[in-house]
């Protein structure tokens, strides 16, 4: 045997075990739960080859992914998806995920979390060694610009590549890096479209200006990755050392964070933290998107409120059927730092709805709300106690989604109304939903 066996779960209590023979043969044998070999006595023979890697494609298979020479004298990474029964699902003898002619090595593997893989590589097929990565569908097909898409081509070199899957299809991939002035260990994440997300050639994670070595990464579940590292920077020993870095490529979260909490209610979607200290000159931002990769955009700060070091921001403008990110942060004049990153809050499917006015009681105005679940014709009007029309504040089309409309307790003529207790009533197509409100003067 001339490398290590390596495995991986089958996902029922068993595992797959991948391992290269003396002849430079690769074999793959899966074991139940009870111990008992699943396939061919001996093993599933995949190819000639070396090095070989594995993950679970979460249907009781596997991915194995290897290096032959089976085109000359360098190596070219190839890859495998064995079925349950331990039959081979794509092309015979492997997809090539990196053919290039060129010398490859240190390649690594993760799930795509959408039953196919991404494979990441230090590649010398420029002027000096750089990081690649490739992402193989659930089918065998190649899924990015064909022989992998540059990760880093920084001139000084890059090693030891290093991923994790985002959760998204995509990846979170560490290296070391030789750039100058200082060696350090950088990051970048791939979409699932093969697109980088971060910064050109990565963000930096540590430039110590010591010599930190052989990086790892986990994600942290919200679309960002966790860094880990040997590191040099202590004359005379040897430390591990960690960072985090967010989804939108930003490094760590602020340590004056005590705590924090989204939730969806009626009320909207509530984003609550408490901090231990801020500075007085602090203004606080809160972004937004539908997506744990962005864009996000910024949203008016109107509902946030204080109470000593805890704040609450209610966003009142989300839509049903929905799953929001937020990034909440702070500026102190034009440096913008993270506080914390939530997410996914999902939002409920939500029928035609009549929301109840607010604020209620009212003086002078007040806002009422309505959810439309497709477009159509739509009336809002005002009645008095005794169902006289006092004012129609909407008639018309509406598009789907939730609406706002004032009312400023004046009738058709202009003149104010009176105190007391008013119903507003909203006609969406065939159906009609009233509520109560009181106007107190």
């Amino acid at each position: 045997m001339l490398s290590p066996p390596v495995l991986t779960t089958d996902g029922s209590g068993g595992a797959i075990i991948v391992w290269e023979d003396y002849a430079g043969n690769i074999y793959a044998q899966r074991v139940a739960a009870n111990g008992s070999p699943m396939w061919t006595t001996g093993g599933v023979l995949i190819f000639n080859g070396s090095g070989p890697l594995v993950v679970s494609d979460g249907a009781s298979g596997a991915i194995i992914v290897w290096e032959d020479t089976r085109n000359g004298a360098f190596p070219d990474i190839y890859a495998q998806r064995v079925g349950a029964n331990g039959t081979a699902i794509w092309t015979a003898n492997g997809v090539p995920i990196c053919n290039t002619g060129k010398d490859v090595g240190s390649f690594e593997v993760a799930l795509d979390d959408l039953g196919g893989a991404i494979i990441t590589w230090q590649d010398e097929r420029g002027s000096s060694v750089d990081i690649y990565a490739q992402r193989v569908g659930a089918d065998g097909s190649v899924m990015w610009t064909a022989n992998g898409v540059p990760i880093c081509t920084e001139s000084m070199g890059d090693f030891s590549p290093q991923l994790a899957s985002d959760g998204l299809g995509g990846a979170i991939i560490t290296w070391e890096d030789g750039r100058l002035p200082t060696h350090g260990i950088y990051a970048q994440k791939v979409a699932a479209n093969g697109s980088m997300m971060w910064q050109v050639n990565g963000v930096p994670i540590c430039t110590a200006g010591a010599y930190p070595l052989l990086p790892e990464v986990t994600t942290d579940g919200w679309g960002g990755g966790i860094v880990t590292w040997v590191d040099e920077r202590s004359p005379g020993s040897s430390h591990i050392y960690a960072q985090r870095i967010n989804a939108t490529g930003h490094i760590g979260v602020a340590t004056l964070l005590q705590n924090y909490a989204a939730t969806f209610s009626d009320a909207g979607i509530a984003l609550t933290w408490t901090l231990s200290e801020i500075d007085k000159d602090a203004e606080f931002f809160v972004e937004r998107s539908t997506v744990s990769t962005g864009p996000f955009i910024e949203l008016p700060l109107s509902t946030l409120t204080r109470n000593g070091l805890s704040f609450s921001f209610i966003d009142k403008t989300w839509e049903p059927n929905t799953s929001y990110w937020y990034q909440v942060g702070y500026s102190i004049g034009s440096e913008r730092k993270a506080l914390f990153e939530s997410g996914p809050v999902a939002t409920p499917t939500v029928p035609l709805t009549l929301y109840q006015n607010i604020p209620n009681p009212f003086n002078p105005s007040t806002e009422i709300r309505y959810y439309l679940p497709e477009k159509c014709s739509v009336t809002l009007k005002i009645y008095d106690v005794n169902g006289a029309l006092v004012a129609n504040l909407l008639e018309g089309y509406g598009d789907k989604g939730t609406h706002a409309v004032s009312w400023d307790g004046r009738d058709r003529n202009g003149r104010q109304m009176s105190s007391g207790v008013y119903f507003y009533r909203l006609k969406a197509g065939k159906t009609q939903i009233s509520k109560k409100m009181v106007l107190a003067r």
